[in-house]
């Protein structure tokens, strides 16, 4: 009858727009998880680099770290270096100061010395003075 079939007919677009809803209600559920998904990968990709950046700066650090070691150790070498060339310099300088001494009592000995020989000279002049005197005087007593 005319009834039933639009009864029918009624039923039937019911369950299509119910299916087709379902159909939608899928549709954006598939777009939600798809969105949630890319945005989980994103924040992965985000996550992976941050951690690569900070492995990077670690190794940065570790490398800083061993560069300022290195430069401290070399600090401390040409400080032992420099302590040593001045210890050195302190030691040719007072074997400087004791040659000099040295030399300058030398050269005081040899003052002293060449003192010593000129006055002997002197005395030795006077003496062969006298004495030729002596000789005269008695020269002229004899004759």
């Amino acid at each position: 009858s005319t009834e039933q079939k639009a009864q029918y007919d009624c039923v039937a677009a019911a369950q299509e727009a119910h299916v087709a809803k379902l159909t939608a209600d899928a549709a954006e559920l598939k777009a939600g998880y798809d969105k949630y998904s890319a945005d989980a990968a994103e924040y992965k990709a985000g996550y992976d680099k941050l951690s690569a950046d900070n492995a990077e700066q670690q190794e940065q650090l570790s490398k800083a770290a061993v560069d300022a070691a290195e430069f401290k150790a070399g600090y401390d070498k040409l400080l032992v270096d420099t302590s040593e060339q001045q210890a050195q310099l302190d030691k040719a300088s007072a074997d400087a100061a004791e040659f000099k001494a040295g030399f300058d009592k030398y050269a005081a000995d040899a003052a002293e010395y060449k003192a010593g020989y000129d006055k002997l000279l002197v005395d030795s002049t006077e003496q062969k003075a006298q004495y030729d005197c002596v000789a005269a005087a008695q020269e002229a007593h004899v004759a």
